[in-house]
């Protein structure tokens, strides 16, 4: 074997091991973030579950809601209105999550790529992303997605509405309880067919 053929050898071996190491590496990943996705949702499973019976009540679901709804309902008339939300609103949970995880690949493509990794490279997480607002929400924009009335404030049943949907979702056997199964299944169900709507999409090259 002469040289050049023993460096094409070598070079397909590397690549075919980089390969698979990325392989490897992607479904460490995806196999990670499932387990960490999981304890998040046992937690808040517990969380909800006030009286710790291993359920998850739609009357618990709403007091729970209610609890939130009151933190803002600064004058308990029983809608939340633009002056009385805070001007600078908390990012949701889930908006965190979704922050951080961003974070974590672009650092890895980054750390790739042998360069360094700066927050600040990260896009405006209050901007627009795949047509939705991600990240930190602003007060306007808190009152445009729950105000389905238009009347320009919200009520506890509006508020309450996306956690009262969830919970119709994941209450398989309409029972007006939620367990931990269900809710679990629930989460991987949703993950299952996101994964599906990606693949599905098509992708262009620029």
């Amino acid at each position: 074997m002469n040289v050049w053929k023993k460096t094409i050898a070598i070079s397909a071996t590397a690549l075919f091991a980089t390969g698979v190491l990325a392989v490897d590496g992607s479904k460490e990943r995806r196999a990670e973030h499932v387990e960490n996705m999981k304890a998040h949702l046992e937690e808040r499973f517990n969380d909800l579950d006030s009286n710790k019976n291993g359920v998850v009540s739609h009357a618990e679901m709403m007091a729970k809601a209610q609890e939130k709804f009151a933190e803002f309902d600064k004058n308990s008339d029983g809608y939340l209105t633009l002056e009385e939300l805070p001007k600078e609103m908390p990012i949701p949970e889930h908006a965190r999550e979704r922050m951080k995880k961003r974070a974590e690949r672009m650092k890895e493509r980054m750390d790739e790529r042998g360069e360094d990794f700066e927050p600040d490279d990260m896009p405006d997480p209050s901007g627009p992303r795949h047509g939705r607002f991600e990240g930190k929400p602003t007060r306007l924009h808190f009152i445009a997605k729950h105000d389905r009335d238009g009347d320009e404030r919200i009520s506890l049943e509006e508020f309450a509405a996306k956690p009262v949907g969830h919970f119709k979702r994941m209450d398989v056997n309409g029972d007006g309880e939620v367990t931990k199964a269900e809710l679990l299944e629930a989460a991987k169900a949703r993950r299952m067919k996101k994964g599906k709507g990606h693949r599905m999409q098509p992708h262009f090259r620029r």
